[in-house]
C-alpha cells in the first residue's frame, strides 16, 4: 500500500507541476489586451489553452505508445495491438481491425508478440521505448519553442509539449506502482532482478498474442501457469502468472479450483492493485454463481469495489458479472434482462475472439443455473 500511495502521490505533484508549466506558457502567449480586456475575453482565451493542454498530453501519449511499437519492432518483437484511449487497432487473422477496449488507469497501451524465449529476453528497448521516444519529442519542441517568435501560437504549443512531454518521461521511467499498475520502470527494474520475473513477462506478452489470434487458454499447456510461491508471492511480475493460473481455471470451466486460486492469490503480497480488483470480481461473480450465502457474497461487494466496477463497467467480464448478479443473486428479472442486453452490444466491440466465446459460453451456464431458457 505504501509504494502504491507514494506512486500515486508522485503522479499527482508531478501533473500539478506540468500543468503549472503549461499555465505560465498561456500566460506568455496571451495578447495583453485580449488577457485583461474583460472576463469574455480572458474565459475564452483560457479555455481555448485548456484544449491545446489536452491535446499536447494526448499527443504525446501516441508519441509514447508509438515508441513502444518502434523499439519493439527493432527488439524482434510482433504487433499485436495499439490502444488510445478506448480505440484498439488490433491485428486479428491477418488483418488490422477497430476494436473498443480500454484497461483501468491506462491511457493507452501497445502489445507485442515478443520472440522465442531465452534468458537473454530483449526487454530494455521494449519498456523504455515509450520514454525514449517523449524525450526525443521534447527535444525537437524545446527547439520549435527556442526558434519560435516569443507569444506566438507555435511557442505556446511547443512549450506545452515539450513540458508534458518530460513528464511523460518522469512518470514512466521513474519506477512506480501507480493506481495498482506497474509502469515501464518499474516492469523494467523487476525484469532485471529475476529471471522468474522475465520468464512471466515473456509469458504474459505471449499467451496475449496468442489469445489475439483466437487461441483459447484452455487448449494452451496446464503447465506454462503456475503459482507463486515464497519470495516470488512479492514479486507483482510473478504474481502475473498466477492470475493467468486462474483464467486457465476458469476457461476450462474448473470453477472450484478457480475460487482456490483467487482466494490464495488475493494473499499475495505483491499482487497489484489492479490484479487484486479483478480477482475480487471473479470471486464475487463465482460465489454468486454456485449461489452461495449472502454472507460470503456480501462482504466482498465493498464501497471501493463498487467504485472499480463503475469504472471498468465496459469489460465484458464486468457485463457477464453484472448480469448474474442481478439474475441469481438480487433475482431481478427486469435488470437482468438489460445487462444481457448490454453484455451483447459490449461482445460486437470486444477485441478478443477466444474470450468472448468463453463469456458466451458462461452466459448460457447462468441462465442454466436461472433455469432460464
Amino acid at each position: 500500500m505504501k509504494n502504491k500511495n507514494s506512486g500515486n502521490f508522485f503522479a499527482s505533484i508531478l501533473y500539478i507541476l506540468v500543468g503549472a508549466v503549461c499555465g505560465i506558457f498561456m500566460v506568455l502567449s496571451a495578447d495583453p489586451e485580449k488577457f485583461f480586456g474583460g472576463p469574455r475575453d480572458f474565459v475564452i482565451h483560457m479555455a481555448f489553452c485548456m484544449l491545446l493542454v489536452f491535446a499536447a498530453y494526448f499527443i504525446q501519449m501516441v508519441i509514447h505508445e508509438s515508441g513502444h511499437l518502434v523499439f519493439g519492432l527493432l527488439s524482434g518483437y510482433k504487433f499485436i495491438s495499439f490502444r488510445v484511449g478506448n480505440v484498439m487497432f488490433i491485428r486479428e487473422s491477418g488483418k488490422l481491425r477497430i476494436k473498443l477496449y480500454n484497461i483501468a488507469g491506462t491511457g493507452g497501451q501497445c502489445l507485442m508478440m515478443p520472440p522465442p524465449w531465452t534468458e537473454n529476453l530483449p526487454t530494455v528497448l521494449y519498456n523504455f521505448g515509450g520514454c525514449i521516444m517523449n524525450f526525443l519529442s521534447a527535444i525537437l519542441f524545446i527547439a520549435v519553442f527556442l526558434l519560435s517568435e516569443q507569444g506566438s501560437f507555435s511557442a505556446m504549443f511547443s512549450g506545452m509539449l515539450a513540458a508534458v512531454g518530460i513528464g511523460n518521461v518522469l512518470l514512466n521511467g521513474i519506477p512506480l506502482q501507480i493506481n495498482g499498475i506497474s509502469n515501464d520502470g518499474r516492469n523494467a527494474f523487476l525484469l532485471g532482478k529475476n529471471k522468474n520475473a522475465l520468464r512471466a513477462f515473456w509469458l504474459q506478452l505471449y499467451v496475449n498474442g496468442l489469445m489475439s489470434e483466437g487461441e483459447r487458454m484452455r487448449n494452451m499447456p496446464e503447465e506454462w501457469f503456475f503459482l507463486p510461491e515464497g519470495e516470488d508471492l512479492n514479486d507483482p511480475m510473478i504474481c502475473t502468472v498466477g492470475v493467468m493460473k486462474y483464467n486457465y481455471y476458469y476457461d476450462t470451466h474448473d470453477f472450484e479450483k478457480a475460487e482456490e486460486t483467487a482466494k490464495y492469490l488475493l494473499k499475495a503480497p505483491g499482487l497489484l492493485g489492479l490484479h487484486k480488483n479483478e480477482l475480487t470480481c471473479e470471486l464475487l461473480f463465482l460465489r454468486v454463481f454456485r449461489k452461495a450465502d449472502p454472507s460470503e457474497i456480501d462482504p466482498l461487494y465493498t464501497r471501493e469495489l463498487d467504485k472499480y466496477i463503475k469504472a471498468t463497467a465496459n469489460y465484458v467480464s464486468r457485463r457477464r458479472l453484472a448480469y448474474a448478479y442481478q439474475l441469481l443473486y438480487l433475482k431481478n428479472l427486469t435488470m437482468a434482462e438489460k445487462c444481457l442486453a448490454v453484455f451483447e452490444k459490449t461482445v460486437k466491440t470486444y477485441p478478443y475472439s477466444a474470450e468472448i466465446e468463453n463469456e458466451l459460453e458462461i452466459i448460457e451456464m447462468i441462465k442454466d443455473r436461472a433455469e432460464i431458457h
